[in-house]
């Protein structure tokens, strides 16, 4: 009897084959042709002991990995998220060695950061499984979370807290600002049931909300409004928007004050627990 394919095995075919987010680019995965452009090599544009992350994982190990799903308009990190061959190519092994360097240096947690984390699951699995109980540190997704249902089974026994991120509101169709300013078809369906899904599994999540300029009703309400009605899940309020130069419309200005305030009024009235 042939012994069953481990998670990182079962990712690997889709290098080849890849249905690890809602574009289901398949094939076009072999010749780096799908939405991300990500090809059969992940690449990470840095590796460093990282302060910036909450309070619960720092300093954490943060791998940002080059090539992103999405397409957001206001970007900061554009120059390696739309650029998947940025940096250095990296394998299992190269990966481990840096996560067991980091952890002697005082690394809490590992974060898998991008771009977007998703096209390099294989990656990811691969190195965890090499790892195996040599990682003493809680392994960290953080991702915008257009992902399958078949990416997070694969991840299930693998990661251990999960960073989402829940930036746009409910709207629907080519207008919305899931799809016109994230590049996104369908992002709060996706997304908030990706969140459902992994908040069942009993994982620890923090969902990060985004604040943007002039996004509070569309956006900012409705995300912290049905991140109420998820009582075990914690939320981080992101406050340091920073418009790239090449941003236009509302997206261009910075983030009020009044609209800061705004959002942390909104988070203790629906009496969500926020963390730093």
């Amino acid at each position: 009897m042939s012994a069953t394919p481990t998670p990182a095995a079962l990712a690997a075919t889709h290098l080849s084959d890849c249905h690890l987010c809602p574009f289901h680019c398949g094939a076009q995965r072999l010749h780096a042709q799908g939405v991300c452009r990500v090809g059969a090599v992940s690449y990470v544009a840095s590796e460093m002991l990282h302060f910036g992350e909450e309070e619960v994982l720092r300093p954490a190990h943060a791998i940002f990995f080059s090539g992103c799903t999405a397409r957001c308009s206001f970007c900061t990190a554009a120059r390696f998220a739309f650029r998947p061959t940025y940096g250095i190519p990296v394998t299992a092994e190269l990966l481990a060695e840096r996560i067991l360097r980091r952890q002697a240096e005082g690394a809490r947690a590992v974060c898998f950061i991008g771009g977007d984390p998703a096209p390099h699951i294989p990656l990811i699995l691969a190195t965890l499984e090499r790892l195996g109980a040599r990682r003493t540190l809680p392994a960290v997704l953080n991702s915008n979370f257009y992902l399958t249902a078949t990416a997070l089974d694969l991840l299930a026994r693998a990661i251990d807290i999960y960073l989402p991120d829940l930036k746009f509101g409910p709207a629907t169709g080519p207008q919305s600002c899931g799809e016109a300013i994230g590049g996104m078809p369908d992002y709060w369906a996706v997304v908030t049931g990706c969140i459902e899904r992994v908040v069942a599994q009993g994982r620890r999540v923090i969902v990060r909300h985004l604040l943007m300029p002039g996004h509070f009703d569309c956006c900012t309400a409705p995300a912290l409004a049905w991140l109420a009605t998820q009582p075990t899940v914690e939320v981080s309020l992101l406050t340091q928007y920073l418009a790239p130069v090449h941003t236009r419309g509302a997206l261009a200005g910075s983030l009020a004050s009044a609209e800061v305030e705004r959002a942390r009024q909104l988070a203790a009235e629906l009496k969500l627990e926020l963390v730093r």
